[in-house]
């Protein structure tokens, strides 16, 4: 007697082609939303190989000229993002083809370099050292708090000693490996510490000790650095948001939590 149960068993092969070719990364995307966490470091794997037409599942009764566990019907994603697709809730939305659709975005995305490969070791350096720091700064901050100059929030003067800091808590660990990214880190410090060094506390300055808000007289001068502080933050950002995008997700360390009582 057969057994009904239907074959879901992935080979090895189809598994690799898989993951590589989603750059160890969250495949997910869609309308502009997209997640690009990293999976896999080339030794452990957090990922899900999710099926698009399932064998006897979500989107199972669909027609398709593969096998349903070969890698042309397989789409590498995330836990949450698996869960997300399969919800009965959400079958209207990821129907075979938006997911046909997003598996060979994302893929080509990495087979064009858009994303750095994920088994390189200069990546998994950038991500482990940008995502320690920014726990401990936030990154939400770093443009914000400028942006209203003469007014600058005191959370401005705060990245240079957390930088400090880390540096000296992790000897090594900057600069960046990647290039690009290295380039970025360092402009982005250095327009930070000119414009610090020139928004020094002064009898010219005025404080709002509830808004932890600084106003300087304004200067032609200090909004030229404050321009190029800026411009290097958003530089930044937009680089992390492209290669690390949960990094913005992460929670920001609180030395005070909330207690409960």
């Amino acid at each position: 007697m057969m057994s009904s149960k239907k074959n879901r068993s992935i080979s090895v092969t189809d598994t690799i082609l898989l993951v590589t070719n989603a750059g160890g990364r969250c495949s997910f995307n869609y309308e502009g939303k997209y997640c690009n966490k990293i999976l896999s470091d080339g030794r452990v794997n957090l990922g899900e190989r999710a099926h698009i037409v399932g064998v006897n599942g979500p989107r199972a009764n669909e027609s398709i000229k593969c096998d349903k566990n070969a890698y042309e019907n397989l789409i590498w994603l995330c836990r949450d993002h698996h869960k997300i697709i399969d919800h009965t809730s959400n079958l209207n939305i990821y129907t075979v083809d938006a997911l046909r659709e997003m598996k060979a975005r994302h893929e080509a995305k990495i087979s064009t370099g858009r994303y750095p490969y994920y088994g390189s070791d200069q990546t998994t350096h950038d991500y482990s050292v940008l995502s320690c720091l920014f726990e401990f700064i936030d990154i939400h901050t770093l443009y914000s708090c400028a942006a209203s100059y003469p007014r600058i929030h005191l959370d401005f003067f705060d990245v240079s000693d957390m930088c400090f800091h880390f540096r000296e808590g992790n000897p090594g660990a900057l600069p960046l490996k990647d290039p690009v990214l290295r380039r970025a880190f360092m402009n982005f410090e250095s327009s930070h510490y000119n414009l610090a060094q020139l928004l020094r506390p002064n009898n010219t300055v005025s404080e709002d000790m509830f808004t932890h808000i600084y106003t300087w007289p304004r200067t032609i001068f200090g909004e030229n650095r404050v321009y190029k502080y800026l411009l290097d933050v958003e530089r930044l950002i937009d680089l992390i948001e492209s290669r690390f995008p949960q990094i913005l997700h992460q929670k920001v360390y609180d030395p005070f939590p909330e207690i409960n009582m």
